[in-house]
């Protein structure tokens, strides 16, 4: 897990990094990525030993993360019972800030686009070198944005299409792009987690409507994966994006 935290003004730095014991084992996909092995992890805190001094790391801060969404998924899920700790902040997706501001690129990973500008990745792939880039990129697109007149985070709410959310509350990112999907009659790419030995999954579901259930709030929507309609937790749902 990693953050940077950028004070307005002065852009002062300060970093929040933590290798977590998930308490299961490393995949080699995984390990092929950021190199982490099982031994790294031993003795590492658990997510809900972090959770407090992460929380307090961001403070009240604007959160910012590319393809928000995820991060937030994960976040969420984290948080469990105590997720409404989230309610009130506002996120920024760099990734949807890249497309607004540098149309036409082959690729939009955070890779692909940190290249395109020439910022340099330090470090192997994982949280932090992901969160430095970030930063980094962030600030480039502050920049084009300061040269369109935009100077608070309101400004920045909606691309060009007027439809596609840059800025959005922590606890509306997810309600507001399923229920653009139902009013569109849209697929969504999501990653879901599943209630039953918490298994995660990709699947592409077409939304048909929300509900609030006993005490969860449910998305009904037809599954492409089983060819069924299904009711998914919108607290499991880790992300959610358009389908392409």
């Amino acid at each position: 897990m990693g953050a940077v935290r950028i004070e307005p003004g002065l852009r002062k730095i300060s970093k929040f990094h933590s290798l977590i014991n998930p308490h299961r084992p490393i995949s080699p996909a995984a390990f092929a990525v950021n190199g982490i092995t099982v031994d790294m992890l031993e003795g590492q805190p658990v997510i809900e030993d972090i959770l407090p001094s992460f929380m307090k790391f961001i403070g009240k801060s604007v959160l910012v993360a590319y393809n928000a969404g995820f991060d937030l998924g994960f976040l969420e899920c984290a948080l469990g019972s105590n997720k409404d700790a989230l309610k009130g902040y506002y996120v920024i997706d760099a990734l949807r800030l890249a497309r607004l501001l540098f149309p036409g690129l082959r690729s939009y990973s955070l890779g692909s686009v940190a290249q395109v500008l020439e910022i340099r990745s330090e470090g192997e792939h994982r949280a932090m070198a992901d969160a430095v880039t970030t930063q980094k990129l962030f600030l480039k697109e502050l920049e084009l944005l300061a040269m369109r007149g935009v100077e608070d985070v309101e400004d920045i709410t909606y691309g060009r299409s007027k439809k596609t959310r840059i800025v959005a509350k922590a606890e509306d990112y997810k309600v507001g792009l399923i229920e653009q999907a139902i009013r569109q009659e849209k697929k969504l790419n999501i990653v879901y987690r599943s209630t039953w030995g918490g298994k995660v999954t990709a699947r592409t579901i077409t939304p048909k409507h929300i509900h609030k259930g006993y005490d969860r709030m449910y998305v009904v929507a037809h599954c492409h994966l089983k060819d069924a309609e299904r009711n998914f937790r919108l607290d499991c749902i880790m992300d959610a994006k358009p389908y392409d």
